[in-house]
């Protein structure tokens, strides 16, 4: 509770800095083709003829109100507008509702506590799934779940992005690898498996590609729960659970565009796909993932020290890294835009979090005089990133996108801006 206090505060005070119609408000451009839903439907019925353009300028354009059809447009999902809802109401109850915009300092507020709840959140279930899967010390657990907030680039769309979909998946992922290893050693409870269906069906909501993370929980569950698999009521429990979740996305298609199911990226596409940015995505420091989540170098070695036990697992999770990695590397903005690191794999840390646990765990045990010596490299690292994370500009927006601004992000997050 008081990590997720300190952390919403700081939040709070960090971006409430930030003019709201500065480009690095954190209800800008991507977070706001997410968010409008939520404005949109409860203060202009998603009606174009209520919305000025001076609003749609301060989403930073993340959306469209398209007059000719008056629609409130938006290429995005709803999956993260509902996660957010309940925040939303709050800030509502607070200014009054239906009394602003939907845009107020409350409102962001709002969301910044938002991103920090299901960030928090999160990290709890990878430390209740992981206990479950694989027994292990506390210090062990809370050195995986400090690399997993503060050594990948997940604190970033918690703290500073918290209107992106990323934090809010990353959440998910976890809730649902937490059903899979719930009720280890004994029958699997009726709670487990709704939380299990629901929380898939709501990944893929969030982020249709993440159909890929939704598959390696299913194949995870499988090597659990063999028999589950041979009755029919799971499957059609699962359509039921996807359909109930997807239902408002259809009918905001429908009233938008005419036609229940819609790709509403227009030319953008994984154009990349026989020529994969594979060397830029790993390790370019234009949001390559390594430099910006550097635990993600220990994937391998985790992935082997937990074949050394189970090979399915192993295979599971190093199938999921390898085509979620293609993905991205095939996608026409292989950077995505204005970063910190490679965002699409903030929701694969908990499968990241995985290795790491077994990692850490068999160096411990086997290699005692390497880990007492690895802890605090370890920890120096996630401080680092953590700092280079709050250091970060939103974009790369001085000089070349090369090692030159990467390195000199670090350097001023470790020492201040006044080094230079």
């Amino acid at each position: 509770m008081l990590f997720f206090l300190f952390f919403a505060w700081s939040s709070i005070e960090f971006n409430g800095k930030v003019p709201l119609d500065d480009w690095k408000s954190d209800l800008k451009a991507d977070a706001a083709g997410y968010y409008v839903y939520l404005p949109g439907l409860f203060h202009h019925g998603m009606r174009a003829s209520t919305m000025s353009d001076s609003l749609v300028a301060l989403g930073g354009f993340g959306f469209e109100a398209d007059h000719s059809r008056d629609r409130i447009v938006t290429k995005y999902s709803c999956g993260t507008a509902l996660l957010q809802l309940p925040f939303f109401l709050v800030a509502e109850a607070i200014e009054g509702f239906g009394a602003t915009d939907g845009w107020t300092r409350t409102h962001h507020q709002a969301v910044e506590i938002a991103g920090i709840f299901y960030w928090t959140a999160g990290l709890l279930f990878i430390a209740l799934a992981l206990r479950r899967w694989r027994p292990t010390t506390n210090g062990i657990a809370l050195l995986v779940l400090v690399c997993v907030a503060f050594g990948t680039n997940t604190f970033y769309y918690a703290f500073r992005s918290a209107g992106y979909s990323h934090v809010y998946s990353f959440f998910l992922v976890a809730a649902s690898l937490y059903a899979v290893y719930a009720d280890r050693g004994g029958p699997l409870r009726r709670s487990m498996r709704w939380m299990f269906m629901l929380t898939s069906a709501m990944i893929v909501l969030v982020r249709p590609i993440d159909a890929i993370a939704v598959m390696a929980l299913y194949a995870l569950l499988y090597l659990e729960r063999p028999m589950l698999f041979r009755s029919t009521r799971l499957y059609l429990e699962q359509i039921g659970a996807a359909l109930l979740v997807v239902f408002p996305q259809l009918l905001y298609w429908k009233f938008t565009h005419g036609s229940w199911v819609v790709y509403s990226y227009g030319d953008e596409g994984f154009t990349n796909w026989a020529s994969p940015k594979w060397a830029e995505v790993l390790t370019a420091p234009l949001n390559g993932l390594i430099p910006h989540a550097p635990m993600y170098a220990l994937l391998l070695p985790g992935l082997i020290v937990i074949a050394l036990r189970d090979k399915a697992t192993a295979l599971v999770i190093f199938g999921v890294m390898l085509a979620t990695l293609y993905g991205i590397a095939s996608w026409w903005q292989w950077y995505f835009g204005c970063s910190y690191g490679i965002r699409p794999m903030v929701q694969y840390t908990p499968f990241l979090a995985m290795g790491l646990w077994a990692l850490f765990n068999w160096t411990r045990e086997r290699k005692p005089a390497l880990w007492e010596g690895a802890v605090p490299v370890l920890v120096l690292l996630c401080f680092v990133n953590y700092r280079a994370m709050l250091q970060y500009g939103c974009c790369y927006v001085w000089g070349d996108w090369d090692w030159g601004p990467y390195g000199r992000n670090l350097v001023e997050g470790f020492y201040g801006r006044d080094v230079f």
